[in-house]
């Protein structure tokens, strides 16, 4: 097992078993050949955040690409060796070069070996220094082989448990200078952990992406739509179903044929379900795009036609709007037809997202602005006035969501400097838009991939779903997290980044509902966890919220 890394409390046997499949899942690895530089570095950052901070790491390379969670923790260290190895070190006196040497022999024989310690103290992810049987961690056998267990052995006995930028216990720093480490060099050598929190399915789940949830406030029903021909259960729904409490427990209910192409958004309103998306046809009606669905009577309608995909629906003061792909990008439903909003203010690729805020219906998506200068993806509508919201955001909006009054938009992430995952429009910086994960953010939490793809608020952070790593200090994950931002005694600013998830492919929506967390995608699988199929949720008040952690 990994060194200073804890895993649930299983026994040494199964883990053997069950391990290999949690990387595999995990990592997104292959049993392939060589992989490039850029890869490696890639997935030995999801091992050790670490890498990312290394300015000297040129010629890293592997014969070929590990099959299972020991070899990749045996390349994490082989590498990380190799690469002190070459460090220049003409600080050092001839007396720490030696020992430096002497140890660096040691942890190349340690990560040969393969045989890491076992945390099976705890209920969830942790490091331990030294584990029930005596194996130490890699940090703790060089200190062992140095003659130094004694402090070893006070690291266990008052803070198995910690990270080594965490360590409190005298004599680190001057036992990594008499060997001629840094504490940082230290950190290096440990590897990340996975988040703490558990998923849960729904009944195995669907067979293809989810994109949109609605909750019925009044009952315990949750409706969802994307693209699937229904519960991996053996319900048959084409791209709409519902998971319906009933005297035998939660289970799904078809609502009908459904649609002939994936539905994109959904909207709860009046006791009706309307929905939006690729497809031109629900059961037994012609539905160009947008349809509503009675839940009183059981029977779908057509709602007139819009000649392009449909995005997004939005209720403004007590009308329903659609953003989309088609003429005008905005509409507005008048009881009888659809009605173009834009009047040719905006124009591109198309809108994906629409928030009510202070009083205006706010528009994000891929677009540009009619307007006297540069304006890109956010506009606002009054009612009567389409305008600009500041000069809008540096790439395309996918969600938009309040967070503490303020409003924050989800965007793609590009290739270049110029890029924005998360941006917040900052009424007191000149009304305009702030970009707060952008192409490098952070301190000790790492941020990177395309982008995020849905936002919503718990009132004390943002929680975000898309197609992206991230970390926080020690603890990895990727696809869901949550998200605050602080401010130092300077008054810099800094992100923090609390991954929830490791799934296997992207979340495409996110929802809180009566203190749970769901989320959907094209995902199959969760670390540690059974197969999802392509939905799923946290307990939030006990997975995050509660969520027990090391001191």
């Amino acid at each position: 097992m990994p060194s200073c890394l804890g895993l649930e409390s299983f026994k040494i046997k199964a883990m053997k078993t069950i391990v290999h499949l949690i990387l595999v899942v995990f990592l997104g690895l292959t049993v392939s050949a060589k992989p490039s530089k850029n890869e490696l570095i890639q997935k030995l950052c999801r091992v050790n955040i670490q890498w990312q901070k290394q300015n000297d790491v040129k010629n890293v390379s592997l014969s070929h690409e590990p099959q299972n969670f020991n070899e990749w923790i045996s390349a994490h260290l082989s590498l990380v060796e190799q690469t002190l190895r070459g460090r220049n070190i003409h600080h050092l006196s001839t007396e720490q070069k030696s020992k430096r040497f002497q140890l660096l022999d040691e942890l190349k024989q340690y990560a040969a070996a393969g045989i890491f310690p076992i945390n099976d103290y705890l209920p969830y992810q942790n490091p331990v220094f030294i584990d029930r049987i005596g194996t130490h961690c890699a940090v703790g056998y060089l200190m062992m082989q140095s003659g130094n267990d004694d402090l070893a052995r006070r690291i266990d006995a008052n803070e198995k448990f910690a990270y080594i930028h965490e360590i409190k216990t005298p004599g680190v720093a001057q036992w990594a200078a008499e060997y001629g480490f840094t504490t940082d060099e230290l950190a290096w050598i440990q590897p990340g952990y996975p988040p703490q929190s558990n998923a849960f399915d729904l009944n195995g789940g669907l067979n293809g992406t989810v994109l949109a949830t609605a909750f019925q406030p009044n009952d315990q029903t949750i409706f969802m739509a994307g693209g699937f021909s229904g519960s991996n259960s053996g319900i048959t729904s084409s791209n709409i179903i519902a998971w319906i409490s009933g005297f035998a427990g939660y289970d799904w209910m078809s609502l009908g044929i459904g649609t002939n192409d994936t539905i994109r958004t959904l909207l709860l309103y009046e006791n009706k379900l309307y929905i939006g998306g690729d497809f031109t046809l629900s059961e037994g009606e012609s539905a160009p795009h947008v349809a509503m669905y009675d839940l009183g009577t059981g029977s779908w309608s057509d709602m007139g036609a819009l000649d392009g995909d449909v995005h997004a629906l939005a209720v403004y003061d007590g009308a329903i709007y659609a953003g989309g792909k088609f003429t005008g990008l905005l509409a507005r439903w008048n009881g009888t037809q659809w009605e173009d909003v834009a009047q040719g203010f905006i124009y591109g690729e198309g809108v994906r997202a629409l928030e009510v805020w202070n009083n205006k219906l706010v528009i994000g998506g891929n677009f540009g602005l009619i307007t006297g200068a540069p304006r890109f993806h956010v506009a606002t509508y009054d009612g009567i006035n389409m305008s600009s919201l500041g000069f809008g955001t540096p790439t395309p909006v996918n969600d938009l969501a309040i967070h503490n009054g303020s409003l924050y938009a989800a965007c793609d992430m590009i290739s270049g400097g110029d890029t924005c995952a998360l941006a917040l429009f900052n009424e007191q910086n000149e009304g305009n838009w702030e970009t707060l994960i952008g192409a490098a953010s952070g301190m000790e939490d790492g941020f990177w991939g395309n982008g995020i793809y849905s936002i919503e608020s718990d009132g004390s952070r943002l929680l975000c779903g898309g197609d992206f790593f991230c970390s926080s200090l020690m603890t990895y994950g990727n696809h869901l997290m949550a998200y605050q931002r602080f401010q130092d005694i300077g008054g810099t600013s800094y992100n923090v980044y609390d991954p929830l998830l490791v799934p296997d492919a992207p979340i495409r929506t996110i929802s809180l509902h009566n203190e749970q967390l769901y989320f959907g995608g094209d995902f199959n699988v969760n670390l540690f966890t059974d197969t999802l199929g392509h939905i799923g949720y946290l307990d939030y008040v006990l997975s995050i919220k509660n969520e027990p952690k090391s001191n």
